[in-house]
């Protein structure tokens, strides 16, 4: 049943080249990652602030050409001059509600406001025995990723794919999950974990689940609040005509992870402003 996928490797390069603004490879543990962030609107002031829309494009593989790389366990991101203070203005949807709404079978996000959808992704991961040591290219899992306000200070992530897509798993086989938005400075920082059933045990059917590549995008998204349109992502300005931006990755390379087997990496680029 499952597809064969080709060399991680290469996709990641292909995909690093083709995104502006990406970072150079940078390599921690097994894994290599490469990163990049775009954003688009005004610089803005901190006093008068301009919507941005912001696009972050990850890239994940093995050092060993057409190895599937080892599954994440957390993603965070710190990129200048963004903030996003006006989260209590807009409509909320928690991982809880989307959850509690499994048995509405193909429609488990239907209960999320529209407005509360601050975010989408297109995610291409591989799926693999942990039991081969991350050896082979894995079975391809093509995934949409979708992004919700979960209130002040919180995003909720949720997965949605077909069998056909992703090796036999559809929605719901990896329930959604909750990471944070704060802010460090004039920097938006988003602490995202990666929980078990879409990382180590990827749709709790024990597989590793392996990030191949991912591009998501935050739109201009804006709410009306007492006659003011208000952006739910802002620019407040940049830093010599850049955005300094981080990408930390973490992984694992065991379906029990400790720190033993964690390894962290952190790939550091410039987006243009």
């Amino acid at each position: 049943m499952r597809k064969k996928l080709g060399a991680v490797t290469a996709l990641v390069c292909l995909t690093a080249a083709g995104a502006a603004y990406a970072a150079a490879p940078v390599t921690g543990g097994p894994n290599t990652y490469t990163g990049a962030m775009s954003v688009a609107g005004g610089a803005g002031t901190k006093a008068k602030p301009a919507a941005a829309a912001w696009t972050e494009n990850y890239g994940m593989g093995s050092t060993t050409a057409g190895n599937v790389g080892a599954p994440l366990v957390a993603i965070k991101t710190t990129i200048y001059g963004l903030k996003a203070p006006n989260a209590k203005y807009f409509a909320t949807c928690t991982a809880n509600k989307i959850n509690g709404n499994n048995g509405n079978a193909g429609k488990w996000n239907a209960v999320c406001p529209k407005s509360s959808l601050i975010g989408t992704g297109t995610v291409l991961a591989a799926l693999t025995s942990p039991t081969v040591n991350l050896a082979g290219p894995g079975s391809a899992c093509n995934l949409v990723l979708w992004v919700y306000n979960g209130g002040p200070g919180k995003l909720t992530y949720f997965f949605t794919t077909t069998p056909a897509k992703c090796d036999g798993l559809q929605t719901g086989a990896a329930a959604a999950w909750t990471g944070t938005v704060s802010q460090a400075g004039k920097s938006l920082v988003t602490n995202t974990p990666e929980p078990p059933d879409v990382s180590y045990n990827a749709g709790n059917v024990g597989l590793f689940g392996s990030l191949v590549t991912e591009v998501l995008k935050f739109k201009k998204t804006t709410v009306k609040h007492a006659g003011k349109t208000l952006p739910f992502i802002e620019s407040i300005g940049c830093s010599k005509h850049a955005r300094p931006f981080t990408i930390k990755y973490t992984a694992t390379t065991s379906n029990t992870p400790s720190s033993a087997n964690e390894s962290a990496a952190t790939v550091a680029g410039s987006a243009n402003c």
